[in-house]
């Protein structure tokens, strides 16, 4: 059978590389989706509310999108020579990014069984600290995504996919933590508008009633899954306009935040 063919022959096959590419990423994501479900199901039965939604949507939204990054970066793994992939560098970002994404969920899913707030909570000094690790930890995160978009550009197949998935997560990486660092200077996401999520976009919550940088933060980040995405065409072209793209929806959504309005006021 060819190799093309052995890769298309079973989905099993292709989550087996998955979580050979990094049997630590693969186990927490799938971790990560069960505390999902887990969250989910709470946010129906308990009715506490927090910023006029349930107090277990912040960590159900999380655990999705912390276990689908630990995914995407399963498949960078793939990409790379087993020589590159087993090295102590990749080994150390691999253990890193788990460890912070367990911290970050650890304290966020403390809150909100406390009913509190996670982010921006500073109304005591131990709160101050721990919001800061925890921002702390998530810009490592991006570092780790950022190290490993690079190993895959330099170590990677000089193909579409590696080209597309090495630069998306360097991309990626760098808008995230340019929105990060600005999340944490405002102090908030909302600007201007009601500060709830009551008023806001089902499901994903984002203001409908003036700024919010939510919509930059998930537009940038998600470019590491758009890019490899437009790759399955096969051509550098279709990457490239979809970076294009997407760079250019994060920046108007950026904007369009810092100036106090929704991104449904377009």
């Amino acid at each position: 059978m060819s190799a093309i063919a052995l890769e298309h022959a079973s989905p099993r096959l292709s989550l087996d590389r998955l979580r050979a590419a990094s049997p630590l990423l693969w186990w927490t994501s799938l971790a990560f989706l069960m505390f999902f479900v887990l969250c989910s199901g709470l946010s129906v039965v308990d009715p506490r509310l927090l910023n006029g939604i349930s107090v277990w949507i912040k960590p159900a939204k999380f655990f999705l999108s912390l276990s689908l990054h630990m995914l995407t970066l399963c498949f960078g793994l793939t990409l790379l020579p087993e020589r590159v992939r087993s090295a102590i560098p990749t080994s150390i970002a691999s253990a890193t990014m788990v460890a912070m994404a367990l911290f970050e969920m650890a304290y966020i899913t403390f809150r909100a069984a406390r009913g509190e707030a996670s982010h921006f909570n500073t109304g005591s000094e131990i709160a101050s600290m721990l919001y800061s690790l925890m921002g702390a930890g998530a810009a490592l995160m991006m570092v780790v995504t950022f190290f490993i978009g690079v190993q895959v550009l330099r170590h990677g197949a000089r193909k579409v996919m590696a080209s597309a998935t090495g630069w998306g997560f360097i991309i990626a990486a760098l808008l995230t933590l340019v929105i990060g660092f600005t999340l944490g200077g405002m102090g908030s996401h909302w600007i201007g508008g009601e500060h709830t999520d009551a008023t806001g976009l089902p499901v994903l919550g984002w203001s409908t009633t003036g700024g919010d940088l939510r919509p930059a933060h998930f537009f940038g980040l998600h470019l590491m899954q758009a890019m490899p995405l437009a790759a399955l065409s096969g051509s550098r072209s279709v990457v490239w306009v979809a970076a294009a793209l997407g760079l250019a929806v994060t920046i108007a959504a950026y904007v369009l935040a810092l100036n106090g309005v929704a991104l449904l006021a377009i």
